[in-house]
């Protein structure tokens, strides 16, 4: 696997004004009909049964045993609800959840993903920048959205997953993309390539499809608490959850690490000579190289050492 690296002027701007990025490769159903929220609501960890317009949320759907296919986020109008999937993972989400989709139910659903631009503004002045650009002053709740009209062309403001202090998706529709992306340059936004970004989300200690979220791992691994509701009726994978969270004790952990040599994604971490954990995401920036790992929550407690070969790895603080 690659490792992400980041220029020292998009880093900058990330930590103190923000950058733009092209996050167009998430994809964007469409859900309508009477029973959409019950369909969420009895397919995922979080309760969404209440949503109105302009609110949203993030969500996870697990397998039965827990463990995760990706985290939505959804977003609700008057008639429909919006969810992004994960990177490239629109076509996988929407075949899975038609499987179990039942005669009785009112559910339709729409995969929009080429015909809509998305783009990410990240960084202490995220807001601002976006007001800039036109969009309404108002502080929103994360995942919640408003729509914005420039001319004839229309687009969405979400407030999103934080990066250095604020985040916010951008959507519109693929025929606006470059007047879109003028808008946004035009706010003074620095732009952060795939690269820079990934970077960025990995030293926010953000998890991403295929490396931290995948079929491996439980979404409370992956410190997704906020993403699901304990107090709700029942969804695929919940009896694992449930377990795991009343017990309050997990097999192991997302963290945060910093290594004092090369460091692949994919490598094995060791703790006096056994097996520790996985390193899942690696970057490398002006302070060294960072990463993320799954480690046994055995061995964070114990505060062993941790390596991987001859190269030693620590724990962010």
């Amino acid at each position: 696997m690659t490792t992400s690296q980041i220029d020292l002027n998009v880093y900058q701007a990330a930590r103190e004004t923000a950058v733009l990025t092209d996050r167009s490769d998430l994809g964007v159903l469409i859900f309508s009909g009477k029973t959409r929220f019950d369909l969420i609501n009895r397919m995922s960890t979080q309760k969404v049964q209440t949503m109105l317009k302009g609110e949203g949320t993030a969500t996870i759907l697990t397998t039965d045993i827990g463990r995760i296919i990706d985290r939505l986020m959804l977003y609700a109008t008057n008639n429909t609800i919006y969810a992004l999937t994960s990177e490239n993972n629109s076509d996988a989400i929407a075949r899975y959840l038609m499987r179990f989709v039942f005669f009785q139910d009112d559910f339709q659903l729409q995969d929009i993903s080429k015909n809509t631009v998305i783009f990410g503004i990240y960084g202490p002045q995220a807001q601002q920048k976006a007001v800039a650009a036109g969009f309404p002053d108002e502080a929103l709740p994360l995942h919640h959205w408003r729509q914005v009209k420039f001319g004839e062309i229309t687009a969405y403001l979400h407030r999103t997953d934080p990066i250095h202090g604020d985040g916010y998706f951008v959507l519109g529709e693929a025929k606006d993309r470059d007047a879109l992306w003028q808008r946004l340059l035009d706010s003074g936004l620095v732009v952060a390539d795939a690269n820079a970004f990934d970077f960025l989300r990995i030293e926010a200690g953000l998890p991403r499809f295929g490396h931290e979220l995948t079929q491996e791992y439980i979404p409370l691994e992956a410190n997704l608490w906020d993403d699901v509701s304990f107090n709700k009726g029942c969804y695929i994978g919940q009896e694992i959850i449930a377990r795991m969270e009343s017990r309050g004790r997990l097999a192991k952990k997302l963290v945060q690490l910093t290594a004092d040599g090369p460091l692949e994604a994919g490598s094995d971490l060791q703790a006096n000579g056994k097996n520790a954990g996985t390193v899942t995401s690696t970057a490398v920036g002006p302070h060294g190289i960072i990463g993320l790992a799954y480690v046994k929550t055995a061995v964070l407690d114990s505060e062993s050492e941790l390596r991987v070969g001859d190269t030693a790895v620590h724990l962010k603080k």
